[in-house]
């Protein structure tokens, strides 16, 4: 983010970064070089001038985690993220990949619940810790109304940080693994299912949907969502398959990605009420990307606005 301004020197960019030790700094720059990020070019002189410029895929991470930041994160006075909401996205990325959020997306868990969601391989007192943490950090609360025993749900910050999960997966699709789609059919059913609930469709009360997600060319077996409209248009996942919708969508994973990142696409193909389907993903994409200050759009020109100085 500190290199989003254009390329700076070693100084100046250790300057630019607070809270870290310029050595800490240094050994980051290289790991960030070495997996394509960013580039650094040697001035030759003496001493030698290191200058760390954002290579293209570097730059859309920029832009990503820029508009990700002006609809999810609050700023500062001065127009700057603070540092623990930067800090906290490390949480989101162990919160994803431990399978956890995706336990939590189908129905509120304990920790002992949790512990013996055997995918993720931690004992209890590894889900105990990372519990306290994801609580602190505003990703989990306790649900209300479920008995004596603790049951945790996700909070509206969890559901919003799947906007910036399938704009890492689109990424991957472009610059890690273009010969794949980014995200398996698993973790782009995992996140539709997180998300949905941030969607309310009152106009569609009492409506039932599937949402089929399939990988490119078929190859595996499909990854079926299934969700229902409560009567004050509230969305609720269903864990069951449902006889009976009303509206149905099939598409691959990239499809499914595009439309939470650039609502409804093309490649989606609809059954049934195509406007249940069509009013869902818009909704969930003006909820993931907008917030007081307009939309993703909105958001992308303010980065671009920054960039340049104005």
């Amino acid at each position: 983010m500190a290199l989003g301004d254009g390329p700076l020197r070693t100084k100046e960019l250790t300057a630019g970064i607070a809270g870290y030790a310029p050595r800490t700094i240094y050994r980051y720059s290289t790991t960030l070089a070495e997996i394509g990020l960013i580039d650094r070019d040697e001035e030759p002189g003496v001493p030698s001038k290191v200058v760390h410029t954002l290579t293209e895929s570097g730059r859309e991470l920029f832009d990503l985690l820029g508009t990700y930041a002006s609809a999810s994160l609050k700023r500062l006075p001065n127009g700057e993220i603070a540092a623990p909401d930067w800090g906290a996205l490390a949480v989101v990325a162990d919160f994803w990949e431990t399978g956890i959020i995706d336990a939590l997306s189908r129905e509120p868990r304990s920790l002992t619940e949790l512990a013996h969601h055997r995918e993720h391989g931690l004992s209890f007192h590894q889900i105990s810790r990372r519990a306290t943490l994801l609580s602190r950090e505003g990703f989990i609360e306790v649900a209300k109304g479920r008995g004596r025993r603790r049951r945790y749900t996700l909070t509206p910050k969890a559901r919003r940080a799947t906007g910036l999960i399938a704009g890492i997966g689109r990424w991957r699709r472009r610059h890690v693994v273009p010969e794949g789609s980014g995200l398996s059919t698993a973790e782009a059913a995992g996140l539709m299912r997180v998300a949905l609930p941030l969607v309310a469709l009152p106009a569609h009360g009492g409506k039932r949907f599937e949402l089929k997600i399939v990988s490119v060319g078929e190859r595996v077996a499909a990854e079926p969502v299934w969700g229902a409209v409560e009567r004050n248009g509230a969305i609720v996942n269903c864990p069951d398959p449902l006889e009976d919708v009303d509206g149905a969508a099939h598409g691959d994973v990239m499809a499914w990605v595009d439309s939470v990142l650039d609502g409804p696409r093309n490649g989606l193909k609809v059954h049934g009420d195509s406007q249940l389907i069509v009013d869902c993903l818009r909704q969930l994409h003006a909820t993931l990307w907008q917030n007081g200050n307009g939309s993703a759009a909105a958001a992308a020109k303010a980065v671009a606005a920054r960039r340049n100085g104005a």
